[in-house]
């Protein structure tokens, strides 16, 4: 009987210490989601090395259809694209960009596609991208261009006036409203 008593009382003890731990844990939360976001994380993700206004850094790529450099974008309208073979959101913002290249290629628009990663990997995002443009390039994951640029997340878009100036970047998918506006 003593044993049954004994029993019941540390379950009782253990009980009160969950349910002390359960509110403080609650109150915890209640303070965390209370106050507010630092100014650097309500602006998303980490930004670009480059800005809206900038010109591009100096790059080469090797594309099936010869080098492609900043300064041979000038003249048109360009999307510049990072993306990566193993990331969702890249997937995922493919129609967007089929979208945009039927849209704005007829009107002399380019499109870019910078992939970053290895050969082998990089097979099945190359054919799905190779059909809207032949200025694709693949570079290992942080290589020279995403450097430059100051790429550190996929996808990454920056787009480019007739000019070569950029007028507009995004981070992820959904992130570059010239997408949707299907306006080069």
């Amino acid at each position: 009987m003593s044993y049954a008593i004994t029993g019941l009382a540390l379950l009782a003890a253990v009980t009160l210490v969950n349910t002390l731990l359960t509110f403080a844990v609650i109150k915890r939360w209640r303070a965390t989601m209370a106050t507010p976001a630092p100014a650097a994380a309500a602006s998303g993700p980490s930004a670009l090395a480059v800005h809206e206004g900038d010109r591009p850094p100096a790059f080469t790529l090797h594309t099936p259809r010869g080098e492609v450099s900043e300064s041979s974008l000038a003249g048109h309208p360009t999307l510049i694209c990072f993306l990566r073979p193993d990331c969702g959101p890249t997937r995922e913002s493919l129609p967007e960009i089929q979208r945009w290249t039927e849209a704005n290629t007829p009107s002399g628009a380019q499109l870019v596609a910078i992939i970053s990663g290895q050969p082998p990997e990089t097979g099945p995002l190359l054919e799905a991208v190779g059909p809207l443009t032949e200025l694709t390039a693949i570079e290992p994951p942080n290589g020279p261009v995403a450097g430059a640029f100051g790429v550190r997340h996929h996808p990454t878009f920056v787009l480019l006036d007739a000019d070569g100036t950029i007028t507009e970047t995004g981070i992820g998918q959904g992130s570059l409203p010239a997408l949707n506006l299907l306006t080069a």
